[in-house]
């Protein structure tokens, strides 16, 4: 999808992609690192479950995100919470104008769920839990992570390129699929020293256009085959089943119209491996 050196260029690929100067979303702490490789079943129980002992402001995101502390047992872990639930008819302005805005913690759950039925697993692991008096999106905290938008600023060094186009596209993929209008470098989220990225910041996705946009040119790098097939296998049964308690009927259609959408797009272009 790049070329040469991705993350030194990236300044390139703001422009190709359209991207914006965000928010960076980073830590210093590393006490739940170790329950990232948990199963998702797991994590997901972690986070529903365990004992808040803190809550704090985060201080960045126009949502007015929390940073909560989980504990359980001898286990602590850090999460983001968001109970932001907007919806109107009039006139904004995202990455364009547009009639009817929502931006809505449910669909951080939605986009975590599909990251998961697609096979793309760049999404942190997402719940939906009440804390203090507010319901939101509980989402599990990346430790010692910085933006990549920071990461090229910095000019950290690349390890495995070829894996970082290929989640790059996947995030392409994904970001088609869900309708995100707010993806930007400071919503991906990054370990270079470790060939680790994450996709956050999804409560502005979920729009009911079918249309979708090109990869950005010169886009080489096909998709994962993996998340090829499940791109083709998705129907309107998965849908509903993963995403039906989050989304509307003409959401979840909108998904798939955009899935064919895409899928003729990318074979075009050659950039979708064949069954």
């Amino acid at each position: 999808m790049y070329t040469g050196s991705t993350v030194r260029r990236m300044t390139l690929t703001v422009v190709l992609l359209g991207l914006a100067v965000s928010t960076v979303w980073a830590s210093d702490h590393s006490s739940c690192r170790e329950l990232e490789a948990w199963p998702d079943a797991e994590l997901e129980g972690f986070l529903r479950d365990a004992e808040v002992v803190a809550v704090e402001d985060v201080g960045e995101g126009i949502t007015e995100p929390k940073r909560v502390t989980l504990r359980r047992g001898d286990r602590t872990c850090r999460a983001i919470f968001k109970d932001i639930d907007v919806e109107s008819n009039e006139l904004a302005l995202t990455n364009r104008f547009e009639m009817g805005f929502s931006d809505k913690y449910l669909y951080e759950i939605a986009a975590y769920r599909l990251d998961r039925l697609l096979d793309i697993g760049l999404v942190p692991v997402t719940v939906a839990r009440e804390i203090g008096d507010r319901e939101g999106s509980l989402q599990l905290w990346i430790e010692d992570a910085t933006t990549l938008e920071s990461a090229a600023e910095r000019n950290l060094p690349i390890g495995d390129e070829r894996l970082l186009l290929e989640r790059l596209m996947s995030m392409y993929v994904l970001d088609q699929l869900i309708a995100n209008v707010d993806r930007n470098f400071g919503n991906v989220l990054v370990r270079p020293e470790r060939d680790e990225l994450y996709l956050i910041d999804h409560s502005r996705a979920f729009r009911t256009t079918r249309d979708v946009a090109p990869p950005p040119e010169p886009a080489t790098t096909p998709v994962n085959p993996g998340v090829t097939r499940a791109v083709r296998a998705l129907d309107r049964e998965a849908v509903d089943g993963a995403l039906g308690d989050l989304l509307s009927k003409r959401q979840r259609r909108s998904i798939l119209d955009r899935r064919d959408e895409l899928v003729e797009l990318l074979e075009e272009m050659g950039l979708l491996p064949e069954q």
